[in-house]
C-alpha cells in the first residue's frame, strides 16, 4: 500500500496537524534557533572583524544543524513512542487490528507520519540556515549531508519509539524507555571514545588490522550524529585518529573513509547507510510483534 493513501497515514497526519498541537512545538523550535542566530548576530556586529566573516558563518551553519539533531531527538520520541500505547489505551487498537490493514502498514503509517512533521520542522528552519550562505564557509554540499544526519537521525529514533510502543503498554513508560535509550546510545558512543583513546595511549600504537572488539567502537562512531556533523566540519575522520582528537585509528573507519574518499563522497555516507538499516531492523521487528499480538487476540 502507498504511504500516501495509507489510512493510518492519512488519520495521523490529520489528527496531528490540527490545533496547538502541531504549531505550538514548530513555533518553540523555531524561536529557539532564532534566538541563537540573533545573538551571534549581535557578537558579530559588536566585534566587526570582516576577516572572520566566513568563519563565522561556518560556525553559523553547523551549530545550527548541532541543535536541530538536538531538537530532533528531544521531539520525536515524545510521538513516536506513544504511537500504539495510545491506541491501546484509548482501547481502538483491537479496532485498528480488525481491518484490512497489514501490521507492515500500520507501523510504515506510524512511521512516516512522524517523519514528516519531523521534516517540516527542519524545513522550517531553511530561511534560518539561508543567512550562513550569505556569510559563507557554509555551502550546499554541507546543508544536503547535514539533512541527512537529521533525517536518519529522526528515522531511528521514530522507529525505536514504535518499535518499544508496539512492545509496551503504557505511553509513559514507551517515552521513557525511548529517552533512556537514546541517552544511553550517545553517552555510550562518547565514553567508548575516550576509551579507546586510553586503550591506544596504553598500548603505544594504533589499531592497524581488524578484530573483532573494533565493532563497537566502530558503531559507537559511525553512528553518533554529533561525531558526523564534526566529522563534515572538519572535512574528514582525521579529528579521530591517534594524532587528533584521541578516537584510535580502526582499521574500519580508516578503510571505507579511504574507499569513499577515491569516490569524492563523505564517511558520513556509511552513517546513513547503517542507519537506515537499523531502523528498518526496528520497524521489522515493531512489525513482527504487532502481528503476534493481532494473531494472539484473534486466538
Amino acid at each position: 500500500m502507498m504511504l500516501l493513501s495509507n489510512p493510518i497515514t492519512v488519520k495521523e497526519l490529520r489528527s496531528r496537524m490540527r490545533g496547538l498541537r502541531a504549531i505550538l512545538p514548530m513555533m518553540a523550535y523555531l524561536i529557539v534557533l532564532g534566538v541563537f542566530v540573533l545573538m551571534t548576530f549581535a557578537d558579530y556586529g559588536a566585534r566587526m572583524q570582516y576577516q572572520l566573516l566566513e568563519t563565522s558563518g561556518r560556525s553559523l551553519g553547523f551549530t545550527l544543524l548541532l541543535i536541530q539533531v538536538l531538537l530532533v531527538l528531544i521531539l520525536s520520541p515524545a510521538y513516536a513512542a506513544s504511537a500504539i500505547t495510545v491506541e491501546k489505551e484509548r482501547q481502538t487498537f483491537g479496532v485498528m487490528l480488525t481491518t484490512l490493514l497489514t501490521s507492515w502498514d500500520i507501523v510504515a503509517g506510524k512511521v512516516f507520519s512522524g517523519i514528516s512533521y519531523a521534516t517540516l520542522l527542519v524545513l522550517s528552519s531553511l530561511p534560518l540556515l539561508s543567512l550562513s550562505f550569505w556569510m559563507g564557509g557554509f555551502d550546499f554540499v554541507h546543508l544536503l549531508w547535514g539533512f541527512l544526519i537529521i533525517a536518519t537521525c529522526a528515522l531511528v529514533v521514530t522507529s525505536l519509539g514504535i518499535l518499544l510502543s508496539t512492545v509496551l503498554k503504557r505511553s509513559y513508560l514507551a517515552t521513557g524507555v525511548t529517552y533512556g535509550v537514546v541517552l544511553a546510545g550517545v553517552a555510550f558512543s562518547y565514553i567508548f571514545r575516550e576509551v579507546a583513546g586510553l586503550w591506544t595511549h596504553a598500548r603505544g600504537t594504533a589499531v592497524a588490522n581488524f578484530s573483532w572488539d573494533t565493532i563497537p567502537f566502530w558503531l559507537s562512531y559511525t553512528l553518533n550524529p554529533f561525531f558526523m556533523l564534526e566529522a563534515i566540519d572538519l572535512g574528514d575522520v582525521s579529528n579521530y585518529s591517534t594524532g587528533g582528537g584521541g578516537f584510535y585509528n580502526n582499521p574500519l573507519i580508516d578503510s571505507l573513509h579511504r574507499e569513499l574518499a577515491a569516490l569524492h563522497v563523505p564517511y558520513v555516507a556509511v552513517h546513513v547507510v547503517l542507519s537506515v538499516l537499523l531502523a528498518t531492523i526496528l520497524l521489522m521487528l515493531a512489525s513482527h510483534f504487532l502481528f503476534a499480538y493481532s494473531r494472539e487476540g484473534r486466538t
